[in-house]
């Protein structure tokens, strides 16, 4: 670890590691880097101040520019870059977390061979021998490596002089999420693999097919924020969402129009849509229409959609999901064709991931070593045992029980952590950390960015270029000398490498390598083929869907405690997942939440807990994957939910019929933040159509509005707080539920800024969560079968009459000149009256102490400018005063006032919508000024005179008049709807 450590607790962490590593631990590697031991402190390290270094993460095959702040050589905290073109400066959940696995004491790190410890070198000597013999033996026709979707010119590079040295091996690219349908489909019309960019900032009509595209991915957040700014209406005309999907995910909660299908039936939706459509794109409507039919209840919405998708020509896109098969993303491409949207909403540039990917991919490699034809194989992709379907048999051809050819195969794999597939593998090769050396990637869009460590590896780890650099039996280099190598070998037209080289790592992008627009006509006759070809799934019973979780993704995320206890954006369900399914099923199959139901599919059957939620199509069930995870040491993941995979199918690995759920006997506990979905007529997370909006506001005027008098009229109350005079800053905050997905990305966020412990699943079953930041989930309409969904951030909104300042016994809690609400935690002695005097429920309290058996690594995450709170202190949203503070000291150095840019919350910086904005309202200027001021701010419970700080903004919906009438009958809308 880097100096900053105490000595004694680097001395324990130094023997601890000697000790697992054993004897025969290989001695540190010569660096090319600049390191410099602090007995020389760098020039441009002032001790207490933070350095920031662009950087990345690799996910789902593409590279995220991230910025990495450093505290005295140890990285703290994750935003995005800013320069980044995907990133635009946001964040999600999952990269927030990103440090969490690099901190994690549960890492693997020792080098073995099965059960015996051993050193890099021994191994290096072994595989060379190994690749020699396989080298001279057919040009390795027995070697196999087995990756992750691969992105990053230099590991192409590796791959390429491997393929050279043994042009006969082989390397199959595996991952449970693939992208293999969409390039398939737009490889049909466009006649090579091409990935689809699209441009919510231009469209004025959206059409999602089961495109869950505002999910918190790297590669949506340009998406998300293009597609929020269109919520706003001072940002001009608001654009209009259609949505037709089987769950309910974020994207269909920002609907103004949402059809519950079953996951089978978004081919005939697509296909009705294109036969209405016309320009060229009728023809291949009529055969999708053939092999899938029309539900006569969707004919309504069918129709209004294609009307408003020709009357938006040019200005509308049609988003095709991941889950959907190619035959459906064919459908996307010929529609956005003839609706003239290519070159204006949608472009399409060459795939950066052009291998396929799926699990059916990984079927010849399995048949092979079954039949004995593999000596080597080399294992980089990530856990496949665990996320491989279940009758692809992966795990039977490496068990020697069960494989009688295994004995000779040698598996090498490398991972962060012992999981489920290091215990089949001869050669277990502790990875380093994706901050801990040095290497590139691409981006959904093709821009390469350098990714830095930040870090000398913590756990031995082996960097991934320098293990498939062993392969090509060459004097060592780090991995740093082979990147600055490939990228100077790339670069023979600059003249000056070494300048351009700095601002590359400095900046974190190589400049001009985003992927060129493809052009050409699109090909509808290779489309109908596609279609044609194209066999509908199992039909009867339940629809069974797998889907990403959101928080754990397929299991990668798994040991990163924070996310497990995150709340799922729509269950509210943490440190579990659940066999969800909606009321009416419910009730066909009598089954009741926390029921525990057999699964039966394809001959397999999975016990399953049951969690009933509005808005998923009948006659469907959905299964989050990523849970359900056995790995030996990564015991926060361990037995947490239940593993979807082992009913997955290598030929319907997203949705198929077929399926049954029978009620067991047993029941499930589940750990809920948010139990309820109402409203219950209080007006809290406004939302209405614009329409309304307008008339309401007319109706203010002249003082005829019941519902926007009750959220910012003249409220009198007796208070007994005096009115404060704020002569300098005036702290404030506003909130824009029109561009808020619910993406949880400030909840991370925010607890990676402020060391906001984890308290666990039971916990939160008594309600005792630490989280600073909540977002409340509404229902509202039609709340049991076809509900719409509002998300509310809700976090201390530091009232200026503060119900929780004159109840303190300790002056604990107290207004500060600038108005926040601040906490003295050494004041605190636990009453909790200040929490039951808050009507907003946002204060947390440390019932036990969560942070007491931290490990040296571990405590190196913590930010050292906010408090570690023991046991008995209350603790919630301070509008992050640190950053506030820190920003005061340089502004105070040099003589002027703080920049309203200089200064975010880490919830407004990482926000992928920007919904969030942070200010001082004594700035006329200033953007949370203009937002307190906007036509939409009210203030919650306003009604009760507290005058909150934090000002949320109404949200518009922009319906279509054709479908107004489409909503049940009886349904209503609470909140003043």
């Amino acid at each position: 670890p880097p100096t900053g450590v105490a000595r004694r607790e680097f001395m324990q962490l130094l023997g601890a590691s000697l000790a697992l590593a054993g004897a025969t631990a290989c001695s540190t590697r010569p660096v090319d880097e600049r390191m410099v031991p602090y007995t020389r402190t760098p020039p441009e390290l002032v001790p207490g101040n933070p350095l920031h270094y662009a950087s990345g993460m690799t996910f789902g095959g593409h590279t995220s520019g991230l910025l990495i702040t450093a505290r005295e050589g140890r990285p703290i905290k994750v935003e995005g870059n800013p320069q980044h073109p995907i990133n635009l400066g946001a964040a999600g959940p999952f990269e927030q977390a990103f440090l969490l696995s690099l901190y994690d004491p549960q890492r693997a790190r020792v080098l073995r061979y099965r059960k015996e410890p051993r050193s890099l070198r021994t191994f290096g000597e072994d595989l060379e021998t190994v690749i020699a013999r396989a080298a001279q033996e057919n040009g390795g026709a027995r070697v196999r490596f087995l990756t992750e979707p691969n992105t990053s010119p230099v590991l192409g590079d590796l791959r390429s002089r491997i393929q050279q040295r043994l042009p006969n091996a082989r390397f199959t690219s595996y991952t449970s999420v693939t992208q293999d349908p969409a390039s398939e489909g737009t490889r049909a019309v466009l006649g090579q693999p091409a990935t689809a960019l699209y441009d919510f900032s231009k469209a004025d009509v959206v059409l999602s097919l089961d495109a869950d595209f505002l999910e918190s991915r790297p590669s949506n957040l340009a998406y998300a924020r293009a597609f929020a700014r269109r919520r706003d209406p001072a940002e001009g005309n608001l654009n209009r969402l259609y949505v037709a999907e089987p769950r309910f995910t974020i994207t269909g909660g920002m609907a103004d129009h949402r059809l519950r299908v079953k996951s089978q039936e978004v081919l005939a939706v697509a296909a009705a849509i294109a036969s209405r459509v016309g320009g060229g794109a009728e023809g291949l409507g009529a055969a999708a229409a053939a092999k899938a039919q029309l539900n006569t209840h969707h004919q309504k919405w069918v129709d209004a959609v294609a009307a408003d998708l020709r009357a938006a020509a040019g200005r509308c896109v049609v988003v095709p999901g991941e889950r959907q098969p190619a035959a459906v993303h064919a459908l996307a491409a010929a529609l956005n064709a003839a609706l003239g949207n290519v070159g204006q909403t949608v472009r399409y540039v060459a795939s950066t991931v052009t291998e396929n990917t799926s699990a059916a991919n990984l079927r010849p490699l399995v048949d092979e070593l079954k039949n004995g034809a593999v000596d080597v194989l080399v294992i980089t992709s990530w856990n496949p045992l665990y996320r491989a379907p279940v009758d692809l048999g992966l795990q039977e051809v490496l068990d020697p029980k069960a494989n009688p050819n295994r004995n000779k195969l040698t598996v090498v794999y490398t991972s962060l952590f012992e999981d489920e597939t290091s215990a089949y593998a001869d050669w277990f090769v502790p990875a380093a950390h994706e901050l801990e050396f040095w290497s590139d990637g691409r981006a959904i869009d093709g821009t390469v960015s350098i990714v830095q460590p930040l870090i000398q590896p913590l756990y031995n780890g082996v960097p991934t270029p320098e293990l498939l650099a062993l392969f090509l039996g060459e004097p060592y280099r780090n991995s740093y000398q082979i990147l600055r190598d490939f990228w100077r070998g790339r670069s023979a037209a600059i003249a000056d490498f070494e300048t351009a080289w700095e601002t590359w790592v400095s900046v974190g992008i190589v400049p001009d390598t985003a992927s060129a627009a493809l052009t050409g006509t699109p090909n509808l006759d290779a489309a109908r083929a596609l279609v044609d070809a194209y066999t509908p799934p199992a039909s009867g019973d339940l629809e069974v869907n797998f889907v990403p979780d959101y928080k754990v993704y397929d299991g990668q995320f798994a040991n990163m405690s924070w996310l497990q206890e995150l709340p799922d954006p729509i269950s509210k369900i943490t440190w579990d997942n659940a066999a969800l399914i909606s009321p009416a099923t419910a009730d066909t199959l009598k089954l009741q939440p926390g029921d525990v139901a057999t699964l039966t599919y394809r001959g397999r059957t999975l016990d399953v807990p049951v969690w009933i939620l509005p808005g998923i199509a009948d006659g469907v069930v959905v299964l989050p994957l990523g849970y359900g995870r056995t790995g030996l040491f990564e015991t926060v993941a361990r037995e947490v939910g239940f593993n979807a995979n082992r009913v997955r199918s290598v030929e319907a690995p997203w949705f198929d019929g077929g399926a049954k759920l029978e009620k067991a006997r047993a029941t499930h506990k589940f750990s809920l933040t948010q139990h309820h979905w109402r409203m219950e007529g209080r007006p809290l997370a406004l939302d209405m159509p614009v329409e309304q909006f307008r008339q309401e506001q007319q109706k203010e005027k002249q003082n005829a509005s019941p519902l926007l008098a009750r959220v910012r009229g003249d409220i009198e109350k007796v208070n007994l707080m005096p009115d404060f005079k704020y002569e300098d800053y005036k702290w404030a905050m506003a909130i824009d539920i029109a561009r808020c997905t619910g993406c949880a990305a400030c909840v991370v966020a925010c607890q990676a800024e402020n060391n906001v412990p984890v308290v666990g699943k039971e916990q939160v079953s008594r309600s005792r969560e630490m989280q600073w930041l909540r977002i409340d989930r509404y229902f509202s309409g039609d709340e049991l079968h076809d509900p719409e969904m509002v998300m509310q951030p809700v976090m201390c909104v530091h009232c200026e009459k503060a119900p929780c300042e004159y109840v303190c016994p300790v002056n604990a809690t107290v207004h500060s000149d600038e108005g926040l609400n601040d906490m003295v935690y050494n004041r605190c002695v636990g009453t909790r009256y200040c929490s039951n005097n808050c009507p907003y429920k946002v204060r947390r309290f440390n019932y036990l102490h969560y942070t007491a058996d931290k490990t040296p690594t571990q405590k190196m995450l913590m930010n050292p400018d906010v408090t570690v709170r023991n046991r008995g202190v209350m603790e919630k949203c301070t509008y992050c005063v640190q950053r506030i503070e820190r920003v005061r000291i340089k502004a105070r150095v040099e003589k002027r006032p703080i920049f309203e840019k200089e200064l975010q919350t880490a919830c407004q910086q990482t926000c992928p919508t920007e919904a969030i904005v942070f200010g001082t309202l004594s700035d006329p200027n200033a953007q949370v000024t203009k937002h307190h001021n906007d036509e939409r701010a009210y203030k919650l419970l306003h009604e009760l005179g507290t005058k909150p700080r934090t000002a949320h903004l109404i949200r518009l919906r922009n319906p279509n008049p054709a479908l107004a009438s489409a909503k049940p009958a009886g349904g209503t809308h609470e909140g003043g709807h």
